[in-house]
């Protein structure tokens, strides 16, 4: 039992990296209706950005993580200004969005693989590394590592600030509704590119908080993204798309599931184990578990 419950702490802050990652998927998804495959590099670049704060500059962890996210939101925007918004103006978004993803999430990879190197970089030490007690089960101490209660009360503190400015401001209550109707809340005098900047802005901090999480624990390389993304989809699928609260109780099932079989398995079964988990519950519940019907826009 205390070998379980010490594999579900060290899932949770696991899984709150995974959320991040799932609910940049699911607000582009949401309000543009693109599948954003270079999520998964914002997310590299974020920890990168990271990375190069804190070993040249110096910098500590609330810092370099502020960082960090400004630089995935400027990347995200860039990405849409470049990418996405003249597919836009032409109306193909739909048609070809997916294909344009692919090709600028190769570009960033590839560009980033032959500026930083394949050699895999650690941050430096951002906090003392201690455990924790959290209580004692049959003379047995359950423990977490400092950096991981780090990073799972920024996590949270993140969440809660993204779910604070979308329901009790204008421009998340109209990133909701644009989610429903953009055409119609186009009529109604909101400036649609001007939201839409917003929403990758969003996306982007949140893929480079993951990045930098990340890159505190594990060291990172330029091919990091591309397995990353596909996990984010993953969580956000599993939770429900459209649905901030589906990608957060998505992430920290698929964080708790991979820990585990790290744990009684095999590490080397985990994402295997994790995505068949996610399979399973699609096919009992399609619409993931918050329960969101995908509906067409017209």
């Amino acid at each position: 039992m205390l070998v379980f419950l010490q594999q579900v702490i060290n899932g949770l802050a696991q899984g709150g990296i995974y959320s991040l990652i799932a609910i940049g998927w699911t607000t582009v998804f949401g309000i543009v209706g693109v599948i954003n495959w270079t999520h998964g590099e914002i997310y590299m670049l974020g920890a990168y950005t990271g990375y190069f704060v804190t070993t040249y500059l110096g910098l500590p962890l609330i810092p370099a993580l502020l960082i960090s996210m400004a630089a995935g939101a400027l990347i995200a925007m860039a990405v849409d200004q470049f990418g996405y918004k003249p597919l836009r103006k032409k109306g193909v978004l739909a048609a070809t969005g997916f294909i344009t993803a692919l090709g600028i999430s190769t570009i960033l990879r590839y560009t980033a693989n032959a500026v930083f190197t394949v050699n895999p970089k650690a941050y430096p030490q951002l906090v003392d590394q201690k455990l924790i007690t959290i209580c004692t089960i049959s003379g047995q101490p359950l423990t977490i590592s400092s950096l991981h209660l780090y990073i799972l009360i920024g996590t949270i503190i993140i969440m809660v600030c993204l779910e604070l400015f979308i329901k009790h401001t204008l421009t998340g209550k109209a990133m909701l509704a644009a989610s429903q109707d953009m055409q119609t809340l186009g009529l109604m005098g909101v400036n649609a590119e001007k939201l839409i900047k917003v929403t990758f802005a969003i996306s982007g901090a949140l893929g480079a908080a993951a990045g930098f999480f990340i890159g505190t624990i594990y060291a990172i390389n330029p091919t990091m993204g591309a397995l990353a993304g596909l996990k984010g989809w993953s969580c956000a699928i599993l939770g429900g798309i459209g649905s901030i609260t589906g990608s957060l109780v998505g992430g920290i099932i698929l964080g708790i599931v991979e820990n585990l079989t790290a744990g009684f398995i095999s590490t080397g079964y985990k994402d295997a184990i994790g995505f068949a988990v996610m399979i399973l519950v699609l096919l009992i519940k399609p619409s993931g578990l918050m329960g969101y019907k995908f509906e067409e826009k017209v």
